[in-house]
Order: structure tokens, then C-alpha cells, then sequence
């Protein structure tokens, strides 16, 4: 039976696939592959923020691009998103309260002994589409590829990849196909499988940094006050004893705590509806890791972790500890979970202990160094926010991102394999949607020049 053969297959349908499917389309005939039954990848599935500033989501350095240059990209993608259902209601505007927050934060950082300062707040102009909107926005998006002759296949299993002395091979749970130009965007759940892929076509890939942290949850109004100004606040610290760096992410005003499923392992994640509300908020605290001597395989080790840390659940669970207990250096018990002696009937979980959740001590589930930047963080974060360190505060662990693999690129993006390009968090160079987005396009300029189409 022939293969059938494109002149671009892309896998993986999230924002980095989409936006270079929706650039190449008019031109070139393409695939768009996913595992999932429905386009918008991790992003789509979760909660949907756009962060519309160079500073988020982008190595400028690593890409080779000036601040001017990277704004220019993410207000065109921004428009696309507008363009295709995004909700118009821009965060961040009000730049009198911002400076209020700057100011705030000027008053209680202190400097470190490398220079700098210890807490530092990055401002961000934000969309929100919510888990309940956001793949409606994606699906948009999927319905135009097709409207310009592109084809997409969800549910779809990528099996195996062959360099041919023409173009790729591309072998499938639903056939295989062949193609002159492939560019790999499977996003952070795919990073693993891609790079073991990517090494047997004879890419060179390198090792990088690891985010590793937890899911805080608290009482809305805790972090009302903020988030009424700075929807997803980015906030970045240096912890005191080990002067490592950490930074909050993924902030979900009146959201909601959740599972997220690996093979082999299971993270904890957090989104918030666009329709319905919580009365709690959650955020990521993550602490950026990195294996210099001996250099380390990141990925594996942060597996390694997820997995052990499931079993200090119980072997497939999530670990959750009040603060109060974490402070007092013991375990969280179900007895005393929603303690009114403690203080803990204070603050309900969206996430609550059951199957797959159970109360316990993140300090047997992460290695010591990460624990002790995990409450120091804490500790600095309660200067700026004092209810964070309320004791009924709820922290879970495993939060591990995996975009920690790297790959030697041209300024477009492709590989030292000609005709192989990758894009998007897992395997390009972003951190979110709106960074994966950008990284799409530019992989997508550059297939279209390579084809003499640009």
C-alpha cells in the first residue's frame, strides 16, 4: 500500500503546532498529528492564560531575538487568538495599582549576597480563556487549518520516525506517511519520547534545567488583592540559605486543584474555570534545577523524583501537607486534616485527600535541598502576601515541568538534521502558550523559506 506524503507533518496539536499549521497552510500541504482527542495540547486542556510580555515564556537570547522583536510575534499571536474566540478582557492594565505592588515589594525585599534582590515582581499584560472556554478557542483554530486544506489527525499515536534520504517517515497508529519537512511539537508530556526519537535521526540534544515545586492552594481572598491587578502574578525569588532561584507560575483565581496523569507517574496540576469559581486560589512554586558536574540527565531524574514521591503517597498518589504541619516539621494526618484546633477548617481543598491524594509530608517525598527552597520561598512570598503562611494553607506535591531537554537550532528553529525543526515547551524554546505559539511561527518562516515558499 503507497504513503501518503505531505509536504509538512507536524506533531503535536498544541499552540506551537496549531500557529505553525495555521502559517504553513495556505501554502504547503500539511498533517497535524495528536495523541489527544481534541486540539489546544496541555495549554488548552488547563486553564488558558496568555502572557503577552517578552519577558514570560521566551529566551530572547537563546532565540536571538530583541525585546521589540519578540513583542512584534506575541501581538500577532495574540490577534490570532482574538480572531478565533479569546476572550478580549486584557489583565494588567491598571498601571497606577501595579506600581502600588512594586512599591510594596521595594519596602520588604533585601538584597543578595550575589547582587540583586530577593523578591522581584514581573509585570504581565494577561488573557484568560478558563479549561471551560479555552478549547473552544483551539478548535477554532483546528476548523481554519482545515479550511485552508490542511488535514488533522487526534487520537493518533506517532510509533516511529525514519529519516529517508527525501524527507521523514512517519509511522502511526492510523498509517504511515511520508513527508519532505517534519517538525516536532509533542509539548512537555511528549519531551521524553521525542528526544529518544530525535537521538535515533541523529539530533544532537543536550540537557537543561528542570522546574521541580509544588501546588499551593489558599483562600481566595488571601490573594485577592493581587490577582484583582495581576491576574497570574510572576513573582521570582532567590532563596536565603542555598541562593537558588524560584519563581510562582500558573496562579487560578477561584480555581481548582487536580490530578494530571503520566505514564508511569502522577503530577499535580492546577486550572480555573472561566464560568464558575472556587472560593480558593492556587499557584505553582517551582525551583529551577540544574546538573552541571557530573552533568545529569534532567528528564530521568525528574521521573525519578515524580515517581518517588508517588510512592511516599502510597504508590500512585499525590502527597499533601498542611503548612502549619510542614512548618512544625511533622506528617498531615487525615484525623487532623480539617482541624478547627489547628486552624485547618479554614481553608476547604479543591483537591481533597481520597484516591489518589493522601496527607502526608512533602520532606520524605522531595529530596532536602528543594523542601528547604520550597518553605524559604514561602517564607519570603508571606512578606509581600502575610495570609499565604496561614497554617491551613495546602501544599501538594509532585509539580514537575519537563522542557529540559535541548537542541542545537538555526535561527528558525530547525535541527542539525535538515528538514527537521522543532518547537513549542518539551522540545523548542518556550515556557507556555504564548511562547509556544511564537516558536511555531518562526519554525513555520523557516520550513516555508526552506520550500521557496518564503
Amino acid at each position: 500500500m503507497s504513503e501518503q506524503h505531505f509536504e509538512v507533518i507536524v506533531i503535536g496539536a498544541g499552540p506551537a503546532g496549531l500557529f505553525a499549521a495555521l502559517t504553513l497552510c495556505p501554502h504547503l500541504r500539511v498533517l497535524l498529528i495528536d495523541r489527544r482527542n481534541r486540539p489546544g495540547g496541555a495549554g488548552g486542556a488547563t486553564d488558558g492564560k496568555l502572557n503577552l510580555s517578552p519577558q514570560v515564556g521566551l529566551d530572547l537570547a537563546e532565540l536571538r531575538l530583541t525585546e521589540a522583536e519578540a513583542q512584534a510575534r506575541i501581538d500577532a499571536v495574540d490577534r490570532v487568538f482574538l480572531d478565533h474566540g479569546a476572550d478580549p478582557t486584557l489583565h494588567g492594565l491598571d498601571d497606577r495599582r501595579i506600581q502600588g505592588w512594586l512599591d510594596r515589594i521595594s519596602w520588604v525585599r533585601r538584597p543578595t549576597p550575589k547582587g540583586g534582590w530577593d523578591i522581584t515582581l514581573i509585570p504581565v499584560r494577561q488573557r484568560h480563556m478558563g479549561t471551560d472556554f479555552a478549547h473552544r478557542v483551539t478548535a477554532a483554530m483546528a476548523e481554519t487549518i482545515r479550511r485552508r486544506g490542511g488535514s488533522l489527525l487526534l487520537e493518533t499515536e506517532v510509533l516511529e520516525l525514519t529519516r529517508m534520504p527525501d524527507g521523514f517517515r512517519v509511522e502511526t497508529s492510523r498509517g504511515t506517511f511520508r513527508c519532505d519537512f517534519l517538525l516536532a511539537a509533542p509539548g512537555r508530556e511528549g519531551a521524553y519520547w521525542f528526544r529518544e526519537n530525535a537521538r535515533r535521526l541523529g539530533v544532537e540534544t543536550g540537557y537543561g534545567a528542570i522546574d521541580i515545586g509544588c501546588r499551593v492552594e489558599v483562600a481566595s481572598p488571601v490573594y485577592d488583592e493581587i490577582t484583582s491587578v495581576l491576574y497570574d502574578p510572576k513573582l521570582v525569588f532567590v532563596t536565603p540559605t542555598y541562593q537558588d532561584a524560584t519563581r510562582t507560575f500558573c496562579t487560578n483565581p477561584g480555581g481548582r486543584v487536580r490530578v494530571e496523569e503520566h505514564r508511569g507517574f502522577r503530577l499535580v496540576n492546577g486550572d480555573a474555570l472561566k464560568g464558575h469559581k472556587t472560593a480558593n486560589t492556587n499557584f505553582a512554586l517551582l525551583n529551577t534545577v540544574s546538573m552541571t558536574e557530573p552533568l545529569q540527565d534532567t528528564t530521568e531524574m525528574g521521573q525519578q523524583i515524580a515517581r518517588f514521591a508517588n510512592f511516599w503517597g502510597g504508590g500512585e498518589s499525590l502527597v499533601c501537607q498542611r503548612l502549619g504541619d510542614l512548618m512544625a516539621g511533622r506528617r498531615s494526618k487525615r484525623e487532623t486534616f480539617d482541624s478547627p484546633r489547628l486552624g485547618y477548617d479554614k481553608l476547604t481543598p479543591t483537591l481533597a485527600p481520597g484516591p489518589g491524594v493522601t496527607p502526608g509530608d512533602i520532606s520524605f517525598a522531595y529530596p532536602g535541598r528543594i523542601v528547604r527552597n520550597l518553605q524559604e520561598t514561602l517564607e519570603l512570598l508571606a512578606r509581600v502576601i502575610p495570609g499565604v503562611a496561614h497554617p491551613s494553607t495546602l501544599i501538594y506535591v509532585p509539580e514537575i515541568k519537563f522542557y529540559d531537554v535541548r537542541y542545537p537550532t538555526a535561527l528558525d528553529l530547525e535541527t542539525r538534521v535538515p528538514g527537521l525543526f522543532v518547537a513549542g515547551d518539551g522540545a523548542g524554546k518556550s515556557r507556555g502558550i504564548v511562547g509556544a505559539a511564537v516558536n511555531g511561527m518562526m519554525a513555520a518562516e523557516g520550513i516555508l523559506s526552506r520550500a521557496g515558499k518564503g
